[in-house]
């Protein structure tokens, strides 16, 4: 009888066993938390996006300022598992809403979010300072509103910039001092468009930074320069960078640039632009 009864012991310790370790399992599984991990950039930069909200269920990330380094990683703790959405808005951008199927316990969207810049809101008019250097001339572009203050929190946006150098002449001689009144445009040593760097650094006046390669330049010994920047900034809801690029391509090429900018005026339902101009800039290569 005492043999008989060890296999039915067997049988309810393994019950026993079995009800402990899905108790066990099920208080774990109460007590693991749901996390998502994130990561949202500028769609045009790969920045990180200034002013960002990031919601989801009842819980709000507010992210002003990231890193120098660049994105980081965000997270939201203490979700609910299942189907949620992943809200997102800053200033200036197009909001994002992203449906997330929220398992329980650690989540990750292993792409980064790129949120799309709509405009420089204020934005006035652009200036454009040169730096020369040895063999290039570094161009800072300033986004300034009306009253003259730098705009410094803004989206990257696909700026299309052109440049124009022509020697600085008057009555047709090159000018040999600065300040001087009646000056003009004179023969026209370099015509191109300028790649750019964005610079997300807080404390930054220059966002956009473009360099003028000096060997691409023609030599003149005359001293002063003008530089033109012709500043194109398409409405990224109507007109990608590559359809601006193809709109410019051949625009660029007219001489006149008084012809350029009336026809950019026809196109003021998908991009603004705005022109610089530099007097009695002296390079490095003088």
């Amino acid at each position: 009888m005492i043999l008989a009864k060890k296999p039915a012991f067997l049988i309810v310790l393994a019950v026993v066993c079995m009800v402990l370790a899905a108790v066990a399992w099920l208080l774990i599984r109460a007590n693991t938390e749901t996390t998502l991990d994130f990561k949202v950039v500028n769609f045009v930069s790969g920045g990180w996006v200034w002013d960002l909200t990031a919601t989801m269920q009842d819980r709000v990330i507010r992210g002003f300022y990231q890193s120098d380094s660049g994105p980081v990683w965000l997270r939201f703790r203490h979700l609910s598992p299942g189907d949620a959405t992943l809200m997102l808005f800053a200033p200036s951008y197009e909001p994002v809403n992203l449906a997330v199927k929220l398992d329980r316990g650690e989540n990750r969207i292993e792409e980064s979010i790129a949120m799309k810049g709509l405009e420089i809101t204020g934005l006035d008019h652009f200036l454009v300072f040169e730096k020369a250097a040895k063999a290039v001339i570094e161009a800072e572009l300033r986004p300034v509103a009306a009253d003259g203050t730098a705009i410094l929190e803004h989206p990257a946006l696909a700026l299309w910039i052109g440049c124009r150098i022509h020697v600085e002449e008057k009555n047709g001689v090159p000018v040999r001092e600065e300040n001087l009144s009646g000056t003009s445009r004179g023969e026209e040593l370099f015509r191109g468009v300028l790649s750019w760097t964005w610079d997300a650094t807080p404390e930054t006046k220059f966002r956009y930074r473009a360099r003028i390669p000096l060997e691409k330049v023609k030599a003149d010994p005359s001293p002063y320069r003008v530089i033109d920047y012709l500043i194109v900034v398409p409405d990224p809801r109507v007109m990608s960078r590559a359809d601006l690029d193809a709109f410019m391509a051949s625009l660029w090429n007219t001489r006149d640039l008084g012809a350029i900018t009336a026809l950019l005026e026809t196109e003021d339902d998908r991009l603004r632009w705005f022109l610089d101009t530099s007097w009695d800039v002296k390079t490095a290569q003088e």
